[in-house]
């Protein structure tokens, strides 16, 4: 604003009143004019003795002038114009200051004429001559779904003057200094919080605001490459600065008036904070072999500098540090672990602080927890997400960083339960038993500091989009009032779901790990985040990825923008999802058997399942067990199939549906007959002998068609993915006898034995469940059953949750699911299942599933060498 017009007569007419009697004084003081009194009514004060003063200062030397209020000059006003381009906001606080203000017994006047000024407020272009009054960052903007990364400064002024790609709209607070840079704006400017909406109006458009304006739904585009959330800014070489300078001549007596009439940055280094958050970390197994080759710090070789940038870095360490921890490159090996030398790798990102959420953190048992979780505290190494106990493992971790603060939270939601801290016991903070106290500790946590950060492991996925399940309980995580809530179990980069001031993170992907045999594993998200004055600002994706089964590295602009439009593609709906309420009684269970109500069972949306369509054939009145099979491998060797890719499975999407079992064991373990039978083939799966889905599927192959028919069906039984083969077609082996070695030949990524039985044929289609034919291990026995729909139909890829009852109270065991759908799978013709789990401890168990909004619940008991059978009817 400027001085009220209303003054200026006023004013322009004591100026010339003073102009005009300063020339009639009278030489000599005795010839005061008796005039004296009427002074102009403008100084109405006076005392009344005034009139006296000729006579009172008749002595006085002629010399000195009798002292007179008209004698006296007025101080010349200080003249001040604030240019029209200065932002609204910066204009307005500096007009308040200045407003009926003096310096130095001189007035101020603000003027809108800036000629008719001596002194000047203006916004120039960094780097200013002096100090600066302020300095105003502006930021060139899109929605955050957004996969453009930069602009140059030329198509961003072709733009802004309606000639480029797309349009370009600014917020009223920065079209007027902007127009100095870029010149006449095409578009009118938009208040601030209309930007968004407009963006999303027309695609491809672009905004620019004031950097403290940002909030987690914009993406940031930078500028020639140079970016304003980065901590090392340089805004002396941004385009888009803007400094308010004060010239003139009376600059010196009004500075410190000025000084601190607004704030003097919209971009306060000393209150700004980068956060960076990584995905999966496990230095085992590939990646430790990689190590051991190639040195210690090889992971980290090409993002540390990025990583190692950021004030706050954290990463996710699934496993635990063991002294001398040995390689174990093994297909499927899940017990894993790090030496100590390992740390080399984090220390070279700048890990600042760990979380130790992940299932694998109890792989050497509690007292390797215990072991590793000395490791950190001996050097000096924040770690949350585990514990000593429950308490320790679920306690916040507390962290400040340029004035802003922070609580991070860590929990596990997955099994297995010996990866769960108990009250005495080390391990991981289990989500579900801890639920009520997590909510209330992010509840408390928000009000008493800026930014509270939760990550979960989640349930293993490996498709982009996250499961509704997954969706429900990370968006209670920010209703608590979480900022930042991340998924640190996934294997794949999965969706972003930024707020006005919070932003959940999905499943970040594969940070140090050796999952080279999808590009979607190879591929990973590095959260950056900036918290700026106690709030957070901005969530940048970058993306990585893995080479050589250990070290990412940075991808390339085509390999980003398939990643990005990968996860927004799979970014769940705005609005939240129903929580179904689940039938107290389920129908396929006796009245008077109560429903176990396990306190770790997620209650809220299921997980939607393919539609069931396969027609599926009941069970036989009375199946029985047909354990022929013995173990491929001698009682040293692993024995047990892996869990992850079982028969029918998919592994999370990642691979065509499992026809067999996978047994891993190292490169060149022995091998040996199933049973009594007739070598059918022994070589390679090529033409004319292709038992896969097309040729070479399986490398080096055994077939093998036992003497022992089923119902007066052969059988057979087919090993695949061999190194070696040490028998011939026609030559008949007994039960135990050395047939080959382990190796990884056809498809294989990794060394295994890939098992299946063929009934009735040789053929691919007429494979069954390996598992519902091997030997039970002592001790051990196997659940089966099926989900089917009241008129027969399977229910693909249900989840199962199996719950181990114990005196303590239920334990998740396993979480298995029902068999993907698949034309060519069959069911045994006795169990007639869609879901098997071999090697189940001896005990009592309740096996839960989840579907169609309804939970429904049956108890098993499994005895050694037996199968337990459950049988599920759900609707549609």
């Amino acid at each position: 604003m400027h001085a009220p017009r209303f003054l200026l007569p006023f004013l322009i007419a004591l100026l010339a009143l003073a102009a005009c009697t300063t020339p009639a004084l009278p030489t000599a003081t005795p010839a005061l004019p008796t005039a004296t009194p009427a002074l102009p009514t403008a100084t109405p004060a006076l005392p009344a003795a005034t009139p006296a003063l000729p006579t009172a200062t008749s002595a006085l030397p002629t010399a000195t002038p009798a002292p007179d209020h008209t004698a006296t000059a007025t101080p010349a006003a200080l003249t001040v114009a604030i240019a029209a381009h200065a932002p609204p906001d910066l204009a307005a606080a500096l007009q308040d200051r200045l407003r009926a203000a003096s310096v130095s017994g001189r007035r101020i006047l603000l003027v809108t004429d800036s000629a008719a000024a001596a002194n000047q407020v203006a916004m120039g272009q960094t780097p200013s001559p002096d100090d600066p009054l302020a300095r105003r960052v502006y930021v060139v903007v899109a929605p955050f779904a957004t996969v453009r990364d930069n602009i140059t400064l030329n198509d961003l002024a072709e733009r802004w003057q309606g000639q480029g790609d797309g349009p370009l709209f600014a917020s009223a607070d920065a079209a007027p200094a902007l127009a100095l840079r870029l010149g006449q704006p095409a578009a009118p400017p938009l208040p601030a919080a209309e930007m968004l909406d407009a963006l999303a109006a027309q695609p491809g458009a672009l905004g620019i605001l004031p950097f403290d304006a940002l909030d987690p739904r914009y993406k940031v585009i930078k500028i020639e490459g140079l970016d304003p959330l980065s901590n090392r800014f340089d805004p002396q070489t941004y385009p888009l600065t803007f400094d308010l300078t004060l010239t003139g001549p009376d600059a010196g007596l009004l500075r410190p008036l000025l000084a601190g009439a607004a704030p003097l940055t919209n971009r306060d280094p000393s209150r700004l904070t980068q956060l960076i958050m990584t995905g999966v970390t496990a230095m085992s197994r590939g990646t430790a072999e990689k190590m051991e080759q190639k040195g210690y710090v090889y992971p980290a070789r090409v993002i540390s500098d990025t990583l190692a940038a950021a004030d706050i870095t954290h990463v996710s360490n699934e496993v635990p540090f063991i002294q001398g921890c040995r390689v174990n490159n093994t297909y499927m090996n899940l017990v894993l672990c790090s030496d100590y030398p390992y740390w080399a790798a984090l220390e070279a990102i700048g890990v600042d602080i760990v979380g130790l959420s992940g299932n694998h953190v109890n792989d050497f048992g509690r007292d390797g927890a215990r072991e590793s979780i000395a490791f950190y505290r001996d050097r000096g190494i924040p770690i949350y997400g585990s514990g000593l106990n429950t308490d320790e493992a679920c306690a916040p971790l507390l962290w400040q960083d340029h004035g802003n603060t922070f609580a991070f939270i860590a929990a596990l939601a997955w099994w297995p339960e010996t990866a769960w801290a108990t009250d005495t016991q080390p391990g991981a903070c289990y989500f579900y038993d801890n639920y009520d106290r997590i909510l209330a500790d992010i509840r408390r946590l928000s009000a008493e500091v800026d930014i509270v950060a939760v990550e979960l492991q989640y349930h293993e996925t490996y498709n982009p989009w996250p499961i509704p399940d997954q969706v429900a309980e990370f968006r209670d995580l920010r209703s608590a009032g979480a900022d930042i809530v991340t998924g640190v179990q996934s294997h794949v980069p999965q969706a972003v779901q930024p707020g006005a001031d919070t932003v959940i993170f999905y499943g970040l992907g594969n940070l140090f790990f050796d999952q080279m045999q999808s590009w979607e594993t190879r591929t990973g998200l590095i959260a950056r985040h900036t918290i700026y004055e106690g709030r957070l600002l901005s969530a940048e994706i970058l993306t990585t990825v893995l080479e050589d089964f250990a070290q990412p590295r940075w991808a390339t602009a085509d390999e980003r923008a398939g990643i990005l439009r990968a996860i927004f593609a799979a970014a769940p709906p705005k609005d939240a999802l129903p929580t179904p309420q689940p039938t107290n009684q389920p129908t396929n269970q006796p009245t008077n058997q109560p429903t176990p109500q396990p306190t770790n069972q997620p209650t809220n949306q299921p997980t939607p399942h393919p539609p069931p369509s396969l027609p599926w054939p009941a069970p036989a009145e009375q199946p029985q067990d047909h354990f022929w099979l013995a173990r491929p491998t001698a009682p040293d060797a692993n024995l047990i199939s892996a869990a992850t890719y079982p028969f029918g499975g998919t592994a999370g999407g990642r691979y065509r549906v499992h026809h067999g079992a996978d047994i891993a064991n190292p490169l060149g373990t022995p091998l040996y007959a199933p049973a009594g039978a007739t070598v059918i083939h022994a070589g390679l799966d090529q033409p004319p002998n292709v038992f896969g889905p097309y040729p070479d599927f399986f490398g080096n192959t055994l077939l093998f068609r036992l003497d022992q028919s089923w119902r007066e069906q052969p059988v057979y039984v087919l090993y695949g993915h061999m190194n070696t083969v040490d028998v011939s077609a026609g030559q008949h082996v007994e039960r135990g006898q050395p047939v080959g070695t382990v190796g990884m030949t056809g498809i294989a990524i990794g060394p295994h034995l890939h098992v299946e039985v063929r009934l009735g044929g040789s053929t691919y289609e007429q494979s069954y469940n390996p598992d519902l034919w091997l030997e039970p291990l002592p001790g051990l026995g196997v659940v089966a059953g099926q989900v089917v729909t009241p008129d027969g139909r399977a229910w693909p890829e249900a989840r199962l949750f199996l719950y181990r009852v114990e005196a303590e109270g239920s334990r998740l065991y396993q979480i298995l699911p029902t068999y993907a759908a698949d034309p060519g799978l069959r069911p045994d013709p006795d169990w007639a299942e869609n879901f098997a789990l071999a090697d189940v401890p001896a005990g009592v168990y309740d096996l839960v599933v989840r579907l169609g909004g309804q939970l429904l619940t049956q108890r098993l008991t499994v005895e050694a060498g037996r199968t337990a059978y459950a049988r599920f009817v759900v609707a549609p």
